[in-house]
């Protein structure tokens, strides 16, 4: 795991797909918003790791059990830990529109289906 993050950021980016200072803010927004824990096994940053390598690389988990010697039991239980986390996200992240979208964009018909009520 620290070998992804430890040979620079190309190489994490080719793995994961973001920077390690973009996995070290999201790790911290799990971690901030009680979303995510570790475990006396694997840490917060194995967990959305190995999740990120499974969605990013469709990698399968027999593989990426291989690569950190967990079982594949193992390997799933924490993508679906990672993956329900990653969807309660959405309460933080998306925000309703209320009074920030701009009139112009409210009556422009051409955004009409994205607004219906």
């Amino acid at each position: 795991m620290d070998s992804i993050l430890n040979r620079g950021d190309r190489h994490c980016v080719e793995q994961i797909h973001m920077k390690p200072v973009v996995l070290y803010n999201l790790c911290d927004v799990l971690t901030s918003h009680d979303l995510l824990r570790s475990t006396q096994n694997v840490s917060i940053r194995e967990q959305v790791i190995v999740f990120l390598q499974i969605v990013g690389q469709n990698q399968r988990f027999r593989f990426i059990s291989g690569i950190y010697y967990k079982s594949v039991k193992t390997i799933h239980r924490y993508f679906r830990i990672v993956l329900k986390t990653v969807l309660k996200l959405y309460k933080h992240l998306i925000k309703n529109p209320g009074d920030t979208v701009s009139t112009e964009i409210m009556n422009n018909l051409r955004f009409y289906s994205y607004f219906k009520v």
